[in-house]
């Protein structure tokens, strides 16, 4: 908790409020209520999520600093299944511990904690950031293979919701288009650190990025890859492709390719109307073809975000109303046959407040990967301040 406190400490000092400086609050409540299965147990289990989150941005002529602050009760008999019991929120490793429970029981669980906390000094296209923040890298959609930093389930419920990683970041801008980067996570030890170059640039109207580094778990552990974006027929071709060698284990290539399309407001047939289609492959040269050599506990650990080696995932957003948006992502496990399929509708009912409803639907054989997931129902709630 040293370490936090010091953390917060540069943050209140950078959000001091010297009469130059510009203030910007923003937040939000959400209610999140989900119905599932224990993959472990098969109990059914219900879970109710409140979060309350505050952020302050606060920006002076050299220093920009934020803090986002959650208040979160869970409530249900979530709490005491299997997973939970054994890996609670299932909160990413981070460096700082700004997590604390206020209040724990058996039907009830109560914490806060800083969803993002940093401290930025700048001066003209050249930037220095410290603390929890969001290091977003890759073009993909669904899987992010050159995101090793901040990876995320693609069967994720909260999406949106991208803890980040304490780190120093240091950035450069290269003209217009362009921009340097050096990341450093930080760690108890040298070997769970990363230390990373990210060069990003456009060329014959394509961007293009590549990146190089030292990555966890060991001392000498490394990768090199890079993504690129461009506009073909009216829609986005992108792709990923990495190769590491964590030293652990064999070195191993992942890759994704993908296109999306976004059809617009006067299409050729009147259905089509603001219809956005996507549509991905991936290759996971880290997961396994059998599925007997699956390691569900890998996706945990916050570094994992599939089993297998092959998928194809493709999705459709249609907005209905004007204030009325659906959704519909399906997943496809090449090696052992599994899917995944998530539609979704969500209502902007008033100015700030989404109320939006979906269904997880897992596929396949009891060992597969999405087969040995139990279905699950959401309703959520969201006011935005």
């Amino acid at each position: 908790m040293t370490r936090a406190r010091c953390l917060a400490a540069l943050l209140l000092l950078a959000c001091a409020h010297p009469a130059s400086a510009g203030f910007e609050a923003s937040g939000y409540l959400k209610n999140l209520y989900r119905a599932g299965r224990s993959p472990s147990t098969r109990i059914p289990y219900q879970g109710d999520l409140t979060r309350a989150r505050a952020g302050l941005e606060a920006d002076f002529p050299l220093i920009r600093a934020r803090v986002d602050y959650d208040h979160e009760l869970l409530l249900g008999s979530v709490l005491r299944s299997y997973e939970f019991s054994r890996y609670g929120f299932a909160d990413p490793p981070a460096h700082f511990n700004m997590e604390q429970t206020i209040s724990s029981g058996s039907d009830a669980r109560y914490r806060h904690l800083l969803y993002r906390g940093w401290v930025e000094a700048r001066s003209q296209d050249i930037s220095l950031r410290f603390g929890r923040q969001r290091i977003a890298w890759g073009t993909g959609k669904l899987w992010n293979p050159t995101d090793f930093l901040n990876p995320c389930l693609p069967t994720a419920l909260e999406r949106e919701e991208r803890p980040g990683v304490d780190a120093l970041a240091l950035r450069q801008g290269l003209g217009s288009l362009g921009q340097a980067e050096a990341v450093y996570t930080l760690a108890d030890r040298w070997p769970g650190s990363d230390l990373l170059a990210r060069l990003r640039g456009n060329a014959f109207k394509t961007d293009v990025s590549l990146l190089a580094g030292k990555i966890a778990p060991s001392t000498s552990s490394w990768a090199a890859g890079g993504d690129f974006a461009a506009d073909i027929f009216e829609g986005n071709l992108h792709g990923e492709l990495v190769y590491s060698d964590l030293r652990v284990r064999s070195p191993f290539w992942k890759a994704l390719i993908g296109y999306d399309y976004e059809f617009g407001a006067a299409p050729r047939f009147s259905w089509m109307k603001s219809l956005w289609v996507l549509l991905e492959y991936h290759c996971n040269g880290q997961g396994a073809s059998d599925p007997a050599r699956y390691d569900p506990a890998a996706l945990l650990g916050g570094r994992q975000v599939s089993l297998a080696r092959d998928y194809l995932g493709a999705g459709v957003r249609k907005e209905l109303h004007p204030l009325v948006k659906a959704e519909l992502y399906l997943l496809m496990n090449l090696d052992d046959g599994s899917k995944f399929l998530m539609p979704s509708v969500d209502w902007n009912a008033l100015s700030d407040l989404h109320l939006s409803a979906g269904w997880q639907r897992f596929g396949g054989s009891a060992r597969s990967e999405y087969g040995r997931q139990p279905n699950a129902f959401y309703l959520q709630g969201q006011y935005f301040f």
